[in-house]
């Protein structure tokens, strides 16, 4: 299960020493300062796919500087240097190296987000982003064991422990970070990197402004208006993005509907649409049907799935060909569908 919120109140550990803390944010600024270099060589793999074969599409001209863009020829998969790390599509970008010298102390995320001038939300799931993006790029977890800001409840780790216990379900962070990436690229308000007309694929577009918060662009070539979301199962949704943002990270458990509906919020209806949704997005990322596969969400109960009112493993499910089942402890209807 992912890992509990930490309280505001809730005992932070000491600064780590003075040298691991140095060589943490030095790892660390040298990384960022690679990424948001204004040159554009020399030029990353895909993201999406991992081909060689890319072609440079200029720059975003962003607040900290020019950054340069690039397309893939084997998937057309626009991307930056960016794409997958805590600093795509996040404002925390601008401040990425004071947040990172904050990394190895032991403050709680209000005064971190004080000091930033940013949202206490913004601070605790950046961090845990952060904690994600290090084990990548050192999964010995060497640098991520120095990581103090928010105390030890924002890690999210990469691994499950070297004891796994099997009643114990962990986040797919590969997962949650893909449809991350995906889903802050569609709802962007931002007009460059410019997608591909979704209606006969055309890369000549004009941009239209903003509508509902969303970047619209006309294909010059057959005249459609669209956003990014035009072609995606997310098109017609209306006032849930939060909800669908905070879905992804348990998309990987499985829980059932009833739970996933008092995690984000919302009724059992909505929230089954958002995770078929999810689903159907996996399968136009990836035609070949592994990364929705990954999808544990709404899982079909086991024998030994546990009742999410009392914790007793007497559930009785498809009683009479009744989806919901009862717990016979303590008579908790549970949907798993």
């Amino acid at each position: 299960m992912p890992l509990p919120e930490s309280s505001d109140d809730a005992p932070l550990p000491t600064d780590v020493p003075k040298d691991a803390a140095e060589a943490l944010v030095c790892f660390l600024t040298q990384h960022v300062r690679a990424l948001m270099s204004p040159h554009a060589d020399p030029v990353p793999s895909c993201p999406r796919c991992g081909g060689a074969q890319i072609h440079k599409k200029g720059y975003a001209p962003l607040q900290t500087g020019p950054l340069p863009t690039y397309q893939c020829e084997g998937c057309d998969h626009y991307f930056s240097r960016l794409s997958g790390t805590p600093l795509s599509g996040h404002r925390i970008r601008r401040s990425a190296e004071e947040l990172i010298t904050m990394l190895p102390q032991a403050i709680g995320c209000p005064e971190a987000a004080r000091r930033l001038g940013v949202m206490e939300r913004t601070i605790r799931n950046t961090v845990r982003m952060f904690r994600r993006w290090v084990l990548e790029l050192d999964p010995s977890g060497h640098h991520e064991r120095h990581i103090r800001l928010g105390g030890r409840f924002t890690a999210v780790r990469d691994q499950a422990p070297p004891v796994v216990d099997e009643q114990i379900a962990y986040e797919d962070v590969a997962l949650t970070a893909k449809l991350l990436e995906d889903f802050e690229t569609i709802h962007s308000n931002k007009h460059f990197p410019m997608p591909d007309c979704p209606a006969c694929g055309a890369d000549r577009l004009v941009t239209k402004g903003t509508f509902s918060g969303f970047a619209r662009f006309k294909c010059a070539s057959c005249g459609k208006q669209f956003n990014r979301r035009t072609g995606t199962p997310f098109t017609r949704n209306r006032k849930v993005y939060e909800r669908q943002r905070a879905l992804i990270r348990y998309l990987g458990l499985p829980l059932s509907i009833t739970q996933l509906a008092e995690i984000v919020g919302g009724d059992h209806g909505n929230v089954a649409r958002l995770i078929r949704e999810f689903r159907e997005r996996c399968d136009q990322l990836d035609p070949t049907g592994q990364l929705s596969h990954r999808i544990r969400a709404g899982a079909r109960p086991a024998e030994d799935t546990p009742c999410i009112q009392c914790g007793a493993r007497h559930v009785r499910f498809d009683v009479r060909g009744i989806t919901p089942g009862k717990c016979a402890v303590c008579g908790r209807l549970i949907s798993m569908c």
